[in-house]
């Protein structure tokens, strides 16, 4: 005779974690949620759904998930960390040297706070930054020439070589690769440099970019999106996780929305650059 079943999901993401015929005690859970990174004892909920004849299922570990964590303190304070299905962008000023710090440590094992994957990296408005990449190479003590082997670099000059790369090109390319994060650097460049191309026809050309950059699967998205312009509205809804910095009187001002928690903090120019001693 099938029971009536509690389901235990995280209130912020709003995904359920576990289901269960038995009420348990959730105050005292100190794991962050395996989908947003939230610690559970302030998040995880309870709720009656229908009746079911399989077993309980057990909570899954959040140290069963891939998971990315910057090497950044203030900033993995806030994250806790970056999974697969995530979506991020990052704008305003030094983007990427967080683009090429994720570049070095998405090829880490798991137990380092890597991905242990390649990279998938689009390159829009030639902006990769190599010698940034081979510095935090160096400073992990890393093979400087299995990282850069380990990153898949594809270039793009114009938004319509862009375009194709990510519409047409960029799904197969994950599936091919199997890799677990793909990365496009300063999106948004070519689009709004040249003052030509038709508005409506960019914004339509985006549209297609967010619609597709939203159906890969299994996958954390990272997008350096620039300084801020006319289409930053057509990305709203696609980036639940988002870092914007910008420049004040000394260090650097970062806006952080975690899951629509938002918070800001300083941070020197040298603790993007400098990978802290462990």
């Amino acid at each position: 005779m099938s029971k009536t079943s509690l389901q235990y999901y995280c209130e912020s993401c709003q995904n359920i974690l576990s289901e269960s015929n038995f009420e348990s005690d959730i105050s005292s859970s100190v794991e962050p949620c395996p989908f947003c990174g939230v610690v559970l004892s302030q998040a995880l909920q309870k709720r009656f759904s229908r009746p079911v004849t399989k077993p309980a299922v057990v909570f899954k570990k959040a140290s069963s998930l891939p998971k990315l964590t910057l090497d950044i303190q203030k900033l993995d304070g806030l994250f806790h960390f970056l999974t697969l299905n995530d979506k991020l962008s990052i704008s305003g000023i030094q983007t990427q040297k967080i683009i090429e710090r994720i570049c070095v440590r998405a090829q880490l094992p798991s137990r380092y706070g890597g991905l242990n994957s390649k990279v998938l990296l689009v390159d829009g408005a030639n902006s990769s930054d190599l010698y940034q990449c081979v510095d935090f190479a160096q400073q992990y003590g890393l093979n400087v020439n299995k990282i850069l082997d380990g990153v898949i670099s594809s270039r793009a000059f114009t938004v319509y070589q862009l375009a194709n790369t990510v519409i047409a090109e960029l799904p197969n390319i994950v599936k091919k690769h199997d890799v677990k994060i793909v990365i496009i650097t300063n999106l948004l460049y070519y689009f709004t440099n040249d003052l030509r191309l038709d508005t409506n026809e960019m914004k339509m050309i985006l549209k297609e970019i967010i619609k597709t950059l939203n159906k890969i699967q299994d996958c954390l998205v990272v997008v350096s999106l620039g300084m801020p312009s006319r289409y930053d509205c057509l990305f709203s809804q696609l980036f639940s996780r988002t870092i914007r910095i910008q420049q004040s009187y000394g260090p650097l001002s970062l806006s952080v929305n975690n899951n629509g928690k938002k918070n800001s903090i300083l941070l020197k120019k040298e603790e993007l650059e400098t990978i802290p001693r462990h």
